[in-house]
């Protein structure tokens, strides 16, 4: 089964993403640094072996999917 969120990474910005939930190791919130020194609470989602996903939804909106 798949969640859907939403891509937080500046170049797919409000792009859906489908992440495949037994995949998911780490999920935490926390600030993400930009390029152009901007920053802006995210939440991160590791998925290995892609790796590490930015989204825009909260910590506990993830959790909630996963359950």
């Amino acid at each position: 089964m798949f969640i859907s969120l939403t891509n937080a990474s500046p170049a797919h910005r409000g792009q859906k993403i489908g992440i495949k939930k037994d995949l998911i190791v780490t999920v935490f919130r926390h600030v993400a640094v930009r390029e152009d020194q901007s920053v802006e609470e995210v939440t991160f989602i590791f998925a290995p072996p892609h790796g590490t996903w930015e989204v825009l939804e909260s910590f506990e909106e993830v959790m909630n999917l996963l359950k």
